[in-house]
Formats: C-alpha cells, structure tokens, sequence
C-alpha cells in the first residue's frame, strides 16, 4: 500500500531549486515538473521504494504556504507508486518523486483548478508549487525493518514517560495551589503581554527560537479549581509543533520561546492569551480561564 505523510506547516522559502522558469517536462500522467540533478547520485526509485523528501508548497509569487524545512520531526515518506498509476490514483509530488534520486531537486507545477477547492491564501491564484528535495530511498524491507526498530524504541520511551505521570501531576498541583494562595509573587516573572513564569529547573539545550520545531511534555490546568483539562504524561507522548506560527495559544508561542532543552517550567497564562472570553468549544476550559501550565521543552529541531 501506498502511504503519504505530509507535514508542511513551517514557513522558510526553499531556493535550491532555482528558477522554475525554465523548460517544465510532462510526465506520462501529464503532470508538470522542473527536475535538478545532483551530480547523478544513486539510484533511481523503484516502485515500493520508500522515499524521504523535504518540500514546500508555494505561490508564483513566492508566497510560502506551508514548508518542512524548520518544521520539525519526521520528514514526510512516500511509498513509490507502480508505473502503471493512473493520475486518479496519485498526486503530482508522489508522481514526480518516482523520477528522482537521493540529492535531487525538482519543482512540480499543479493548476489549483485540479484541487477540489482552493487552499486557504491561494483564492487569487491559478498555480501552486512545490519545491521537493529527496534526502533518502529505502527498499520495502529495510523500511519496514526501520519501522519496527523505532517503534519498539518509541515504545520503551512512552513508558518512561507515563511513569512519570505520578509525580510530576502531584508537583504540578503543588505549584498551581501555591500560586492560587498568592505564596509564589516573588518567585514569579511577568512579561509585557501578562504572561507570567517560573523556571523550577534549567537545562542546557539548545534555545527555543520562533520558526523552529519543538517537543514539550505539558500539564494543563485550571488555576481555579486545579481541574487537569489536558496532558502528555498519560500518553507517553510530548506534543510536537512549529513555534511561532499561531498553531498554538499565544501563551503558549510567547512562553516556550524562552525556554531551552531540558528546562522545567510552569506558565501562568491569562485567558485573552489562551482561550478567550469563550472558552472551548467542548466546555472543558471555561470562558475566561486563567490557566496553568507544568512544561518540559524535550526537544528544538
């Protein structure tokens, strides 16, 4: 079976590719591409291969829609499709990957009449592009074989992590009650937008920056009541995200861009930098919510 999983939430234009200005070649499903060459290294792929590839979605303009560059995390694959896949079957980038070898570049041209509807900031154009770089072909097996390996891996990690849940769910109500008994203001930093922190431990990791991708481990709460709405620690999984880019709570952007890897942290973020006078949709967090937040960066990519 064919899989695709496609991760392009960052925002960094992709050069490399040069000038898709040039001559465009058709392949036999008709569709539109610019292929470059690095030196003829390596094989091309074969149907079942498993192909890495970096890629970012664009305008003519140069706008970037989305791009996997800073995104973080595991770079989309795709099973390399037969030869004999029809274009109802495959999509352009899957298409064009099967021309191509580690180390090459290409843009594929698509006309946005093709998509079922128009991607959101594209409704004034005809065109989108996508600039794709393969970094690595694996066979069938050997994936599978990387498959298996890190999932065993990333399943022994998990259990790490839950084991955890006790204690660090018992100092994160530690911390929330102290701070809603007023016994923490002279421990407790303030930012300009009304974000309040405090660091319980430092690392020395690298620096969280807007743009990059990271991995935090987290505790939501109600400051009110202590109400736990939200965790990673059940789940033996950190959440992964681009920093910066809004798919967060403002809280959340402003706060972990002042930690590094490894430090321990909790936020004290008020609603107008969380959920809002609304609240969430489903009730859990109540309008106008004061929230706190036990957090550890894990990882900045």
């Amino acid at each position: 079976m064919r899989s695709i999983i496609f991760l392009l939430l960052a925002s960094t234009l992709f050069y490399a590719c040069g000038n898709e200005g040039g001559s465009m070649q058709r392949t036999d499903i008709g569709n539109r591409y610019q292929l470059f060459t690095a030196n003829g290294g390596g094989d091309l792929v074969q149907p079942g291969d498993y192909v890495h590839f970096n890629a970012a979605m664009r305008t003519e303009g140069d706008s970037i829609l989305f791009s996997t560059w800073k995104s973080g995390g595991e770079l989309p694959v795709v099973q390399a499709a037969e030869l004999t896949a029809t274009k109802d079957e495959i999509g352009p980038v899957e298409d064009i990957v099967r021309q191509m070898r580690v180390g090459d570049s290409a843009v594929v041209r698509v006309n946005i009449s093709e998509f079922p509807s128009k991607p959101p900031g594209m409704e004034n154009d005809s065109v989108v592009l996508y600039d794709v770089v393969v970094s690595k072909i694996v066979s069938e097996a050997d994936y599978n074989a990387e498959l298996t390996a890190k999932q065993a891996e990333a399943a022994a990690k998990a259990e790490v992590i839950k084991a955890l849940e006790p204690e660090r769910v018992e100092f994160a109500e530690e911390i929330r009650k102290a701070y809603a008994d007023g016994k923490l203001s002279d421990q407790i930093k303030t930012t300009e937008s009304g974000l309040k922190y405090m660091i319980h431990e430092q690392g020395d990791g690298k620096q969280a920056e807007a743009g990059l991708g990271v991995t935090v481990q987290y505790i939501g709460q109600l400051v009110s009541d202590g109400t736990i709405f939200d965790q990673s620690f059940n789940r033996g999984e950190g959440i992964g995200f681009q920093l910066g880019i809004g798919r967060v709570i403002p809280g959340w952007d402003e706060g972990i861009e002042l930690l590094k890897v490894g430090d321990k942290a909790t936020f004290f973020i008020p609603s107008e930098l969380a959920y809002g006078a609304d609240g969430t949709p489903d009730g859990s967090i109540p309008g106008g919510s004061e929230l706190a937040f036990y957090v550890e960066l894990e990882d900045v990519q």
